[in-house]
């Protein structure tokens, strides 16, 4: 099995360093400490000898910048004997700001590189994503609405209100996402927010109580009017664009009549190997674009053509 983008096993994430706060102190002042930046969303990158790398900053070149205190972190683990740690650069700041425009760094959406990056630092990168998403939309605690700080490393958000003292966790929710064959033709839909041209596999977020093959049902009946049968787990990928875990199924259509909601979904077609081995359909105009490389969904697809191989 091929692994999955963005899940490095590589990575230690070292959960019991996280309520030793002495031992985080002194790793983030350590000179084998890496700093994993995040800059409004997206993170930073540059071109070198015509390739794209992440910029990751070690711990000289975080202090001249930020020579009064680096803000918020979270403690990301250990990879090849680095630490690694996030660190939010969203902040006004202007000598970041000329440090940025002095050296042409890219500030763009991880998903863009993520498939030409190093393995372990594509991983950083999206973990570090997840993470800070997560702090900046739960700085205040959702049961009594005093603010929450950060604590164990950045893994836990707890409430300042003594009353209250609630512990908040990273949240992670779980979508299906399914390829639907019938005899030798597989359907991939299309959503308004895809890129150009692109058609994919059909995905939705699991509702509570949901098994993942109920939700994998009454999404592709949801969305195009089709029962499925002979539901087959495939494999998983976090994909923490903000916070999903996706979850990979293959699954048999009982027939091939559709009824597309456009409510739901934009666009689905029927595509035979050949189709989608040459990007071409005679119901698309200038032809199509299958998902992202480093998606679970292209996957599911690349290995439905390469049973016929």
């Amino acid at each position: 099995m091929i692994q999955p983008f963005y899940t490095s096993s590589a990575i230690n994430r070292q959960g019991d360093y996280r309520n030793n706060e002495k031992l985080l102190k002194n790793i983030i002042i350590e000179k084998n400490t890496k700093f994993i930046p995040y800059y409004k969303g997206k993170n930073l990158f540059k071109e070198i000898n015509k390739a794209i790398k992440a910029v990751i900053f070690n711990n000289d070149q975080l202090y001249e910048l930020f020579s009064n205190g680096i803000g918020n972190t979270i403690f990301l683990g250990v990879a090849n004997g680095l630490n690694y740690i996030g660190i939010d650069l969203s902040s006004t700041n202007q000598k970041l700001d000329l440090w940025l425009k002095d050296n042409g760094i890219i500030i763009d959406d991880l998903r863009k590189y993520g498939p030409i990056l190093d393995d372990i630092e594509a991983s950083f990168l999206a973990l570090s994503n997840g993470m800070f998403f997560w702090h900046n939309t739960n700085k205040f605690c959702g049961s009594c609405g005093f603010q929450n700080i950060s604590t164990e490393g950045g893994f836990v958000m707890k409430c300042t209100n003594k009353k209250c003292g609630k512990s908040h966790f990273p949240r992670t929710d779980p979508a299906i996402i399914t390829l639907i064959s019938f005899k030798n033709k597989v359907l991939l839909g299309r959503s308004p927010r895809f890129p150009d041209a692109m058609y994919s596999t059909l995905a939705g977020f699991v509702e509570p109580g949901e098994s993942l093959e109920q939700a994998l049902e009454r999404e592709v009946f949801e969305e195009v009017g089709i029962k499925v049968k002979n539901i087959k787990y495939f494999n998983s990928q976090p994909w923490p664009f903000p916070a999903s875990l996706m979850l990979g199924f293959f699954a048999e259509a009982i027939n091939d009549q559709m009824t597309i909601d456009y409510n739901e979904i934009e666009d689905a077609h029927w595509f035979s190997i050949n189709e989608l081995k040459s990007l071409q359909h005679p119901s698309i105009n200038g032809g199509f674009k299958l998902p992202r490389v480093d998606s679970i969904a292209r996957r599911l697809v690349d290995t439905w053509i390469n049973r016929f191989n």
